[in-house]
């Protein structure tokens, strides 16, 4: 028997009992983390399950974000059923929650990784070499009010780190909904039915370090590429199952 497990926002397996029992004791998942198998109604925590009462949690590790082929292969023969967890409403941005429809489940999200900060940073210490020694020597002629120019430095870091924070990247049932930005912002609505290819591009630090560009392309011929997106491999495969769901109803 084979368990589609529902793990950090996104559904990962199918996994055998005896490979949900390692994955238990390893801590790359939990007995709350709530499961199904072919022929359940629902899903249910992997500790209601006998077999797994017996596992325990220990040190966490991570989940590989690449199934392996002979995984990938059973996957196509399990069709969970239309009641898949949900996010919690809570935990979505504002723009997400304002768009989302009656009945429109989100079931994934990621947001835009941390190394975008990396440029606003550079230019900030850039320009306290700058600012610095003007400052000293104000100071020294009693024009303290050049310190004020401190302030540049600190905007610089307060606006990309409050892009990143606001950045919306949701995946429902229905559509891909990503907003990133704050003071520029840029927004994007496609349904999963008209969604025609997702491609990922990663570097040798983008894969280290787990980000990328994700690039959207639309039976229409229109695409949209978003740079610096964190987990953009779990991102790709979470609209993937939700097409793969799409058409077996």
């Amino acid at each position: 028997m084979d368990f589609l497990i529902h793990h950090d926002a996104r559904e990962i397996g199918p996994y055998s009992e005896s490979e949900v029992r390692s994955r238990l004791l390893s801590g790359a998942i939990s007995s709350s983390d709530p499961a199904w198998h072919e022929g359940a109604s629902d899903w249910a925590p992997l500790s209601s399950f006998t077999q797994f009462a017996s596992s325990s949690r220990q040190t966490p590790s991570p989940i590989p974000s690449v199934k392996p082929a002979a995984i990938a292969d059973r996957a196509t023969s399990l069709t969970p059923p239309s009641t898949r967890p949900a996010l919690d409403p809570k935990s979505l941005g504002s723009y997400t929650t304002a768009t989302l429809q009656a009945n429109e489940r989100p079931l994934h999200k990621t947001t835009i990784h941390w190394m975008v900060l990396t440029g606003p940073i550079l230019a900030s210490l850039f320009s306290l070499i700058i600012i610095g020694p003007i400052g000293m020597i104000a100071f020294w002629k009693g024009q303290s009010w050049v310190w004020l120019l401190l302030a540049i430095p600190v905007a610089i870091i307060a606006s990309a780190a409050l892009a990143v924070k606001t950045s919306e990247l949701v995946i429902t049932d229905r559509r891909v909904l990503i907003k990133v930005g704050f003071i520029q912002r840029q927004t994007f609505e496609m349904f999963i039915s008209k969604i025609e290819s997702v491609a990922v591009t990663q570097g040798m630090i983008g894969r280290f370090f787990n980000y990328g560009t994700v690039e959207i392309r639309g039976t229409g011929g229109s695409s949209e590429s978003f740079a610096t997106i964190a987990a953009p491999l779990q991102f790709r495969d979470a609209i993937q199952l939700v097409q793969s769901n799409s058409e077996r109803r």
